[in-house]
């Protein structure tokens, strides 16, 4: 389902859903941060649920969870004040990551459409790298029109800083209600 239109990066609150099909596969990601086999199998043919709390505009809470799979939920705490914080994620292990508002003219990501009208014209980018820089990551957060309708998206871009290898993947995203 379509992002209805009050619901803006300072109001994401709610249930999503990764929308697959309107998504690149994530697969590569997964091989490029070294995940096994067995669990990037499981991760593509599961469902990708987020839910996701916001209580104030400079915090945002989100779970991950992957439906009928045994891959731990994963949980990220984004504060955008772009300071490194440390922490634990139950797949990669120890991690590193820093997040800030920035206008849509900052957010280098070709192809982008961000919806310029939503949230004043800023985006949320998110940096996140393995604890000892074995791979890292920038995310960007917004709102574009994907097969005429509102989406969700996120855009990824990984590197693996031992191969340099480099993946870029669109994240697209149903949302569920709240």
């Amino acid at each position: 389902m379509a992002a209805p239109p009050h619901k803006t990066l300072h109001n994401i609150t709610g249930h999503w859903t990764l929308n697959k099909p309107l998504s690149d596969p994530f697969t590569p990601v997964l091989a490029l941060q070294g995940v096994n086999g067995f669990i990037r199998s499981i991760a593509a043919h599961t469902s990708v649920h987020l839910t996701i709390r916001q209580p104030n505009p400079s915090s945002i809470h989100l779970q991950q969870t992957a439906t009928g799979a045994s891959i731990p939920a994963v949980t990220e705490d984004w504060i955008l004040d772009w300071i490194w914080r440390e922490g634990q994620d139950p797949l990669f292990g120890e991690m590193k990551g820093r997040a800030r508002w920035i206008s849509i003219d900052e957010a280098d990501v070709e192809g982008a459409q961000w919806d310029r009208e939503c949230d004043g014209g800023l985006v949320m980018q998110a940096e996140g790298n393995k604890r000892h820089g074995e791979w890292g990551g920038m995310h960007y957060w917004g709102f574009v029109e994907v097969e005429g309708q509102r989406r969700y998206v996120r855009r990824i871009f990984m590197v693996n800083n031992e191969t340099g290898e480099r993946k870029v993947v669109r994240m697209v995203y149903d949302f569920d209600g709240e």
